[in-house]
Protein backbone atom coordinates (compact mmCIF):
# COMPACT_ATOMS: atom_id res chain seq x y z
CA UNK A 1 0.00 0.00 0.00
CA UNK A 2 1.59 3.25 -1.03
CA UNK A 3 1.03 6.46 0.83
CA UNK A 4 1.51 10.11 -1.24
CA UNK A 5 2.18 12.94 0.06
CA UNK A 6 -0.41 14.94 -1.71
CA UNK A 7 -2.77 13.05 0.69
CA UNK A 8 -1.64 13.85 4.36
CA UNK A 9 -2.93 16.85 6.01
CA UNK A 10 -0.65 20.31 5.52
CA UNK A 11 0.08 20.52 9.24
CA UNK A 12 1.07 16.85 9.74
CA UNK A 13 3.52 17.30 6.20
CA UNK A 14 4.70 20.62 7.46
CA UNK A 15 6.27 18.79 10.86
CA UNK A 16 7.58 15.84 8.41
CA UNK A 17 9.14 18.59 6.57
CA UNK A 18 10.84 20.23 9.18
CA UNK A 19 11.95 16.85 11.12
CA UNK A 20 14.12 15.68 7.96
CA UNK A 21 15.45 19.01 7.51
CA UNK A 22 17.28 19.28 11.04
CA UNK A 23 18.36 15.27 10.49
CA UNK A 24 19.94 16.35 7.52
CA UNK A 25 21.80 19.95 8.35
CA UNK A 26 22.91 18.48 11.61
CA UNK A 27 23.90 20.95 14.44
CA UNK A 28 25.54 24.07 12.88
CA UNK A 29 29.28 24.28 13.92
CA UNK A 30 30.91 28.34 14.26
CA UNK A 31 34.61 28.56 13.65
CA UNK A 32 36.53 31.51 14.49
CA UNK A 33 39.41 32.29 16.46
CA UNK A 34 40.60 34.98 19.07
CA UNK A 35 43.58 37.22 20.12
CA UNK A 36 43.92 39.41 23.01
CA UNK A 37 47.23 42.24 23.66
CA UNK A 38 47.67 45.29 25.97
CA UNK A 39 45.56 47.61 23.61
CA UNK A 40 42.95 45.80 21.75
CA UNK A 41 41.66 42.55 21.31
CA UNK A 42 40.80 40.84 17.70
CA UNK A 43 38.22 38.02 16.85
CA UNK A 44 37.27 36.58 14.02
CA UNK A 45 33.66 34.28 13.14
CA UNK A 46 33.09 32.82 9.73
CA UNK A 47 29.65 32.60 8.34
CA UNK A 48 29.80 30.42 5.31
CA UNK A 49 31.81 32.97 2.36
CA UNK A 50 32.00 35.81 4.63
CA UNK A 51 34.24 37.02 7.65
CA UNK A 52 33.39 39.00 10.81
CA UNK A 53 36.24 40.85 12.40
CA UNK A 54 35.48 42.46 15.83
CA UNK A 55 37.95 44.75 17.23
CA UNK A 56 38.10 45.93 20.71
CA UNK A 57 39.86 48.93 22.34
CA UNK A 58 41.38 47.64 25.67
CA UNK A 59 43.01 51.64 26.22
CA UNK A 60 41.59 54.95 25.17
CA UNK A 61 40.58 54.37 21.63
CA UNK A 62 41.34 56.73 18.66
CA UNK A 63 41.83 54.14 15.76
CA UNK A 64 42.09 50.02 15.21
CA UNK A 65 43.70 48.24 12.09
CA UNK A 66 44.70 44.70 11.36
CA UNK A 67 45.95 43.79 8.22
CA UNK A 68 45.73 40.84 5.97
CA UNK A 69 49.60 40.10 6.01
CA UNK A 70 52.26 39.26 8.16
CA UNK A 71 54.18 42.76 7.33
CA UNK A 72 52.68 46.64 7.33
CA UNK A 73 54.14 47.09 3.78
CA UNK A 74 52.10 46.24 0.95
CA UNK A 75 49.26 44.68 2.90
CA UNK A 76 45.61 45.48 2.24
CA UNK A 77 44.70 47.02 5.58
CA UNK A 78 41.20 48.08 7.14
CA UNK A 79 40.97 50.98 9.39
CA UNK A 80 38.33 51.48 11.80
CA UNK A 81 37.01 54.24 14.16
CA UNK A 82 33.97 55.98 15.82
CA UNK A 83 33.64 59.43 15.66
CA UNK A 84 32.32 61.39 18.52
CA UNK A 85 28.37 61.33 17.00
CA UNK A 86 28.49 57.32 17.08
CA UNK A 87 29.55 56.98 13.40
CA UNK A 88 31.40 53.93 12.15
CA UNK A 89 34.23 54.91 9.78
CA UNK A 90 36.14 52.11 7.69
CA UNK A 91 38.68 53.08 5.41
CA UNK A 92 40.81 50.29 3.25
CA UNK A 93 44.54 51.52 2.94
CA UNK A 94 47.79 50.35 2.12
CA UNK A 95 51.29 51.82 2.45
CA UNK A 96 54.20 50.92 0.20
CA UNK A 97 56.84 51.20 2.68
CA UNK A 98 57.28 52.74 5.99
CA UNK A 99 54.44 55.65 5.50
CA UNK A 100 50.91 56.40 6.43
CA UNK A 101 49.00 53.89 4.51
CA UNK A 102 47.04 55.36 1.81
CA UNK A 103 43.18 54.74 0.75
CA UNK A 104 42.96 52.17 -2.29
CA UNK A 105 39.56 52.40 -4.37
CA UNK A 106 39.74 49.06 -5.46
CA UNK A 107 40.78 46.42 -2.69
CA UNK A 108 41.21 42.95 -3.42
CA UNK A 109 38.71 42.50 -1.07
CA UNK A 110 35.61 44.52 -0.01
CA UNK A 111 34.62 45.27 3.37
CA UNK A 112 32.11 46.78 5.20
CA UNK A 113 31.18 47.60 8.67
CA UNK A 114 29.28 44.94 10.06
CA UNK A 115 26.00 45.00 12.03
CA UNK A 116 27.71 44.30 15.39
CA UNK A 117 29.94 47.36 15.21
CA UNK A 118 29.82 49.68 17.83
CA UNK A 119 28.91 47.35 20.88
CA UNK A 120 29.80 48.90 23.78
CA UNK A 121 30.88 46.75 26.88
CA UNK A 122 31.43 49.04 29.32
CA UNK A 123 33.28 51.92 27.90
CA UNK A 124 35.08 49.59 25.60
CA UNK A 125 33.70 49.91 22.02
CA UNK A 126 33.91 47.12 19.97
CA UNK A 127 33.83 47.87 16.43
CA UNK A 128 33.13 44.95 13.59
CA UNK A 129 32.82 44.62 10.13
CA UNK A 130 32.86 42.07 7.09
CA UNK A 131 34.78 40.69 4.71
CA UNK A 132 34.50 37.80 2.10
CA UNK A 133 36.37 34.97 2.90
CA UNK A 134 40.05 34.16 1.21
CA UNK A 135 41.71 30.48 1.10
CA UNK A 136 43.65 31.16 4.10
CA UNK A 137 42.59 28.75 6.94
CA UNK A 138 45.02 30.31 9.64
CA UNK A 139 45.21 33.98 8.59
CA UNK A 140 48.10 36.22 9.68
CA UNK A 141 47.53 39.89 10.63
CA UNK A 142 48.94 42.98 11.43
CA UNK A 143 47.38 44.66 13.96
CA UNK A 144 47.97 48.39 14.47
CA UNK A 145 46.17 51.11 17.78
CA UNK A 146 46.36 54.88 17.70
CA UNK A 147 44.92 57.16 20.28
CA UNK A 148 44.18 60.33 18.45
CA UNK A 149 40.54 60.04 16.66
CA UNK A 150 40.44 60.82 12.84
CA UNK A 151 38.22 63.08 10.78
CA UNK A 152 34.82 61.65 9.90
CA UNK A 153 36.36 60.94 6.69
CA UNK A 154 37.79 57.60 5.05
CA UNK A 155 40.34 59.38 3.62
CA UNK A 156 41.35 61.37 6.19
CA UNK A 157 44.92 61.60 7.50
CA UNK A 158 45.53 59.21 10.77
CA UNK A 159 48.41 60.26 13.15
CA UNK A 160 50.69 57.25 13.50
CA UNK A 161 49.87 54.37 15.62
CA UNK A 162 51.28 53.97 19.43
CA UNK A 163 51.72 50.04 19.03
CA UNK A 164 51.33 47.63 16.27
CA UNK A 165 52.56 44.10 15.81
CA UNK A 166 51.64 40.70 14.43
CA UNK A 167 49.12 37.90 15.45
CA UNK A 168 47.58 35.23 13.30
CA UNK A 169 44.28 33.52 13.31
CA UNK A 170 42.67 30.02 13.05
CA UNK A 171 39.77 30.30 11.32
CA UNK A 172 38.64 26.56 11.43
CA UNK A 173 39.06 25.98 14.47
CA UNK A 174 35.47 25.48 16.36
CA UNK A 175 33.88 27.69 18.56
CA UNK A 176 32.01 27.38 21.85
CA UNK A 177 28.29 26.17 21.03
CA UNK A 178 26.58 29.88 20.51
CA UNK A 179 23.80 28.18 22.70
CA UNK A 180 25.78 27.70 25.90
CA UNK A 181 27.36 31.40 25.65
CA UNK A 182 25.69 34.66 26.77
CA UNK A 183 24.36 36.76 24.31
CA UNK A 184 25.60 40.54 24.99
CA UNK A 185 22.92 42.75 23.32
CA UNK A 186 23.43 46.65 23.06
CA UNK A 187 20.78 49.04 21.00
CA UNK A 188 23.42 51.46 19.01
CA UNK A 189 22.79 53.85 16.45
CA UNK A 190 25.44 53.10 13.38
CA UNK A 191 25.47 53.72 10.20
CA UNK A 192 22.95 50.86 9.52
CA UNK A 193 21.22 52.01 12.62
CA UNK A 194 20.90 48.31 13.75
CA UNK A 195 20.51 46.20 17.02
CA UNK A 196 24.00 44.66 17.05
CA UNK A 197 24.61 41.28 18.82
CA UNK A 198 27.72 39.32 19.64
CA UNK A 199 28.72 36.08 21.01
CA UNK A 200 31.36 35.55 23.61
CA UNK A 201 34.40 33.42 21.87
CA UNK A 202 36.40 30.24 22.93
CA UNK A 203 39.71 31.47 24.30
CA UNK A 204 42.21 31.94 21.61
CA UNK A 205 45.72 29.58 21.63
CA UNK A 206 47.34 31.35 18.71
CA UNK A 207 48.32 34.92 20.18
CA UNK A 208 51.47 34.74 22.60
CA UNK A 209 50.71 37.54 24.13
CA UNK A 210 46.87 36.55 25.01
CA UNK A 211 45.13 37.40 28.31
CA UNK A 212 46.11 34.26 29.97
CA UNK A 213 50.22 34.81 29.25
CA UNK A 214 50.26 38.06 30.25
CA UNK A 215 52.40 37.59 33.06
CA UNK A 216 50.46 38.98 36.51
CA UNK A 217 53.07 40.50 37.75
CA UNK A 218 54.10 42.87 34.74
CA UNK A 219 52.72 45.65 36.79
CA UNK A 220 55.25 45.14 39.53
CA UNK A 221 57.74 45.41 36.81
CA UNK A 222 56.61 48.90 35.49
CA UNK A 223 56.18 49.99 39.58
CA UNK A 224 59.86 49.20 40.19
CA UNK A 225 61.19 50.74 36.89
CA UNK A 226 59.18 53.88 37.83
CA UNK A 227 60.49 54.10 41.19
CA UNK A 228 63.95 53.21 40.74
CA UNK A 229 64.29 55.71 37.60
CA UNK A 230 62.79 58.40 39.89
CA UNK A 231 65.10 57.93 42.41
CA UNK A 232 68.08 57.92 40.30
CA UNK A 233 67.34 60.76 38.06
CA UNK A 234 64.91 63.11 40.45
CA UNK A 235 66.69 62.37 43.59
CA UNK A 236 70.46 61.01 43.31
CA UNK A 237 71.54 63.14 40.20
CA UNK A 238 70.12 66.71 41.38
CA UNK A 239 71.75 65.89 45.00
CA UNK A 240 75.49 65.32 43.35
CA UNK A 241 74.71 68.26 41.66
CA UNK A 242 74.13 69.96 44.31
CA UNK A 243 77.14 68.70 46.65
CA UNK A 244 79.51 69.76 43.91
CA UNK A 245 77.86 73.02 43.65
CA UNK A 246 77.87 73.90 47.23
CA UNK A 247 79.83 71.33 48.96
CA UNK A 248 83.17 73.07 47.73
CA UNK A 249 82.56 75.70 49.88
CA UNK A 250 83.02 73.88 52.83
CA UNK A 251 85.43 71.16 52.36
CA UNK A 252 88.08 70.06 49.34
CA UNK A 253 86.47 66.95 49.57
CA UNK A 254 83.26 67.71 47.97
CA UNK A 255 84.14 65.62 44.72
CA UNK A 256 84.31 62.30 46.59
CA UNK A 257 80.84 62.97 48.16
CA UNK A 258 79.90 64.04 44.01
CA UNK A 259 81.51 60.70 42.90
CA UNK A 260 79.66 58.28 45.42
CA UNK A 261 76.38 59.89 44.86
CA UNK A 262 76.46 60.04 41.07
CA UNK A 263 78.32 56.92 40.59
CA UNK A 264 78.30 54.68 43.32
CA UNK A 265 74.75 55.01 44.22
CA UNK A 266 73.44 56.66 41.06
CA UNK A 267 74.75 53.56 38.27
CA UNK A 268 73.41 50.54 39.79
CA UNK A 269 70.26 52.04 40.48
CA UNK A 270 69.37 53.81 37.25
CA UNK A 271 70.90 51.15 35.04
CA UNK A 272 68.64 48.45 36.63
CA UNK A 273 65.84 51.01 36.59
CA UNK A 274 66.43 51.88 32.84
CA UNK A 275 66.57 47.95 32.09
CA UNK A 276 63.11 47.22 33.67
CA UNK A 277 61.65 49.78 31.11
CA UNK A 278 62.23 47.56 27.91
CA UNK A 279 61.43 44.06 30.30
CA UNK A 280 57.90 45.29 31.18
CA UNK A 281 57.14 46.64 27.34
CA UNK A 282 58.22 43.14 25.96
CA UNK A 283 55.90 41.32 28.67
CA UNK A 284 53.51 43.66 27.60
CA UNK A 285 53.32 42.48 23.86
CA UNK A 286 54.59 45.96 22.49
CA UNK A 287 56.67 45.65 20.15
CA UNK A 288 58.94 49.16 19.56
CA UNK A 289 59.59 52.66 20.38
CA UNK A 290 56.94 54.38 19.44
CA UNK A 291 55.54 57.22 21.60
CA UNK A 292 57.85 60.23 22.08
CA UNK A 293 57.44 60.00 26.15
CA UNK A 294 58.96 57.53 28.13
CA UNK A 295 60.09 55.22 25.51
CA UNK A 296 61.89 57.53 22.95
CA UNK A 297 62.51 60.20 25.81
CA UNK A 298 63.85 57.33 27.84
CA UNK A 299 66.23 55.98 25.72
CA UNK A 300 67.59 59.47 24.88
CA UNK A 301 67.78 60.35 28.62
CA UNK A 302 69.85 57.27 29.12
CA UNK A 303 72.32 57.30 26.91
CA UNK A 304 73.26 61.38 27.73
CA UNK A 305 73.60 60.01 31.57
CA UNK A 306 76.00 57.94 30.30
CA UNK A 307 77.71 60.10 28.38
CA UNK A 308 77.59 62.98 31.06
CA UNK A 309 79.43 60.08 33.74
CA UNK A 310 81.77 59.22 31.27
CA UNK A 311 82.51 63.41 30.09
CA UNK A 312 82.86 63.94 34.36
CA UNK A 313 85.56 61.14 34.76
CA UNK A 314 87.57 63.28 31.73
CA UNK A 315 86.94 66.50 33.49
CA UNK A 316 88.38 65.16 36.80
CA UNK A 317 91.44 63.37 35.39
CA UNK A 318 91.82 66.67 33.58
CA UNK A 319 91.41 68.99 35.82
CA UNK A 320 93.60 73.06 35.42
CA UNK A 321 96.83 72.54 37.31
CA UNK A 322 95.86 76.35 38.60
CA UNK A 323 92.37 75.08 39.62
CA UNK A 324 90.96 78.94 38.75
CA UNK A 325 90.06 78.61 35.30
CA UNK A 326 87.10 76.53 33.60
CA UNK A 327 87.73 74.57 30.30
CA UNK A 328 84.83 74.36 28.29
CA UNK A 329 84.56 70.29 28.36
CA UNK A 330 83.79 71.64 32.14
CA UNK A 331 80.87 74.18 30.90
CA UNK A 332 79.41 71.08 28.91
CA UNK A 333 79.40 68.55 32.04
CA UNK A 334 77.46 71.37 34.02
CA UNK A 335 75.08 72.34 31.18
CA UNK A 336 74.52 68.38 30.03
CA UNK A 337 73.87 67.61 33.83
CA UNK A 338 70.74 70.45 34.01
CA UNK A 339 69.42 68.94 30.26
CA UNK A 340 69.71 65.78 32.11
CA UNK A 341 67.76 66.51 35.10
CA UNK A 342 65.23 68.55 32.84
CA UNK A 343 64.90 65.78 30.31
CA UNK A 344 63.99 63.52 33.41
CA UNK A 345 61.27 65.76 34.67
CA UNK A 346 59.95 65.43 30.80
CA UNK A 347 60.10 61.77 31.06
CA UNK A 348 58.19 61.04 34.25
CA UNK A 349 55.57 64.08 33.64
CA UNK A 350 54.45 61.38 30.71
CA UNK A 351 50.45 61.33 30.39
CA UNK A 352 48.87 57.80 32.01
CA UNK A 353 46.94 57.42 29.17
CA UNK A 354 50.22 56.49 27.28
CA UNK A 355 50.25 53.27 29.60
CA UNK A 356 47.70 50.33 29.28
CA UNK A 357 44.95 50.92 31.97
CA UNK A 358 44.31 48.19 35.01
CA UNK A 359 41.72 46.12 34.18
CA UNK A 360 41.34 42.41 33.34
CA UNK A 361 41.54 41.49 29.50
CA UNK A 362 39.52 39.15 28.40
CA UNK A 363 38.11 37.87 25.24
CA UNK A 364 35.36 39.64 23.22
Amino acid sequence: MRISLAHLPKPLLAVLLVTVSSWSSGPSVLQGDSWCGTLMCVSATVNTSIVTYQLKALNQLGWMAIGFGDQMVNTPLVIIWQTANGTIILSQRQASGLVEPLPVTDPPRQATVALQASILSGVSPILAFDIPKNNDTVQPLVWAFGLTVPPADPSASIEQHLDAGNLSLNLTKVLADPSSESVHTSTTTTQTGAIATTLGLAPSQSSPTSAATIPSHTDSVLVAHAALSAAGFLILLPLGALVARWARVFTPKWFTAHWFINVVLGIPLICVGWALGPLAVARRGMGHIVTPHQQISGVVLFALYVFEVALGTVVHLRRPKDGKHHPPRNIIHVVLGLAVFGLSIYTVSAPRSLLPPKRSIGLI
